[in-house]
């Protein structure tokens, strides 16, 4: 169906001049399409300034909306959760920090997984300790430690890691470096071997919990070797915890 401006200009004149006056001009002495175009000027504007205070608040919605956000996320970082390592005992926990105590009940578990093995438990440690690493550790520790525990078995070697002392650094964002000085005792075949003082640094990085697991805690790095050989890392700007 055609309209009137499909038919042309004469076809699209109003059949009533329009009245008023329009800048100052009264719209009845005008030629009735110029009167029809300004007509239209008229309402186009009018939607133009609607549109305009529409646009205006909705971008103070939306900006009263993202400081309302803002505002919910800073109090969901300060509030404390509860987390429960093997349902046992509990401790409180804030969004990418843990308490101190945490963290090194947490270490000196893998340090037990790591150094307190044997020829019957050596595949069940290692399993256990590797299920806290990152994918790319875990790789790295399992290539490493397939010689050495075949060499457990073989020769029915079993250790002890006594830990004489321990450090742990907050760097912030999660993460926490844990050094620990330790003594390894070693026995073949129920045999003392002698001992070597050890060191053994880690770097732990705080996860979501996981369900079944006992720490929320992943290893990203791990480095075992003798104390005479240890040169300590640069730790400055961290927060300390010696125990």
């Amino acid at each position: 169906m055609l309209t009137a401006m499909d038919k042309g200009i004469e076809a699209a004149q109003v059949a009533t001049p329009p009245v008023g006056v329009y800048k100052g001009v009264d719209l009845k002495i005008l030629p009735k399409y110029v009167a029809f175009k300004a007509a239209m000027i008229k309402q186009r504007m009018t939607l133009q300034y609607i549109l305009a205070i529409h646009l205006a608040a909705f971008a103070l919605h939306f900006v009263l909306a993202r400081v309302e956000i803002h505002s919910l996320e800073t109090k969901l970082r300060e509030k404390e959760f509860i987390l429960a390592p093997g349902v046992m005992d509990f401790t409180t926990a804030s969004p990418q920090s843990v308490s101190d105590s945490y963290v090194v009940n947490a270490a000196m578990s893998f340090l037990g997984m790591l150094g307190n093995i044997n020829a019957s438990n050596i595949d069940e440690q290692y399993k256990r300790l590797s299920g806290f690493m990152s994918p790319e550790l875990r790789i790295q520790f399992e290539e490493e430690a397939r010689e050495w525990r075949e060499t457990v078995k073989a020769e029915n070697i079993s250790e002890i890691l006594r830990i004489t002392d321990r450090e742990v650094v907050a760097s912030g964002e999660g993460f926490y470096k844990v050094t620990a000085i330790a003594q390894r005792e070693r026995y073949s075949n129920s045999e003392s071997q002698g001992h070597v003082d050890e060191v053994v640094e880690m770097t732990l990085k705080l996860v979501p919990p996981v369900k079944g697991k006992e720490w929320y805690l992943e290893i990203t790095n791990l480095k075992r070797g003798r104390a005479d050989g240890f040169k300590p890392a640069n730790t400055s700007g961290g927060k300390k915890n010696d125990r």
